[in-house]
């Protein structure tokens, strides 16, 4: 029985930590898409990458930018390995891909 409730616990806490994990990526993402429309709109063009907007972007970060051409970018950031959560500025939609 102890065996058995330890095996739970240990399930639910690495379901828990996962939605956590993946609801900071999410707002970060939806962070990071303000801040590219805001830029857009003051400079009638997208950044080129995050620095112009004053963020810094690593192999870690928790969502990424990347323009596509003079006038959509996409967000993501990965769910798990081989999956990812994409947002299009041209249709302004999330999907999930991979």
């Amino acid at each position: 029985m102890k065996k058995t409730t330890k095996i739970l616990t240990i399930i639910l806490f690495i379901g828990l930590f996962s939605c956590v994990f993946k609801n900071e990526n999410q707002e970060y993402a939806e962070m990071l898409i303000e801040k590219v429309e805001t830029f857009k709109k003051e400079n009638n063009r997208l950044p080129k990458n995050v620095s112009e907007f004053g963020f810094t972007e690593f192999m870690d970060s928790p969502a990424f930018y990347q323009i596509e051409n003079d006038s959509t970018y996409i967000v993501w950031y990965g769910l798990s390995v081989g999956e990812s959560k994409i947002y299009r500025s041209s249709t302004k939609k999330w999907t999930k891909e991979g």
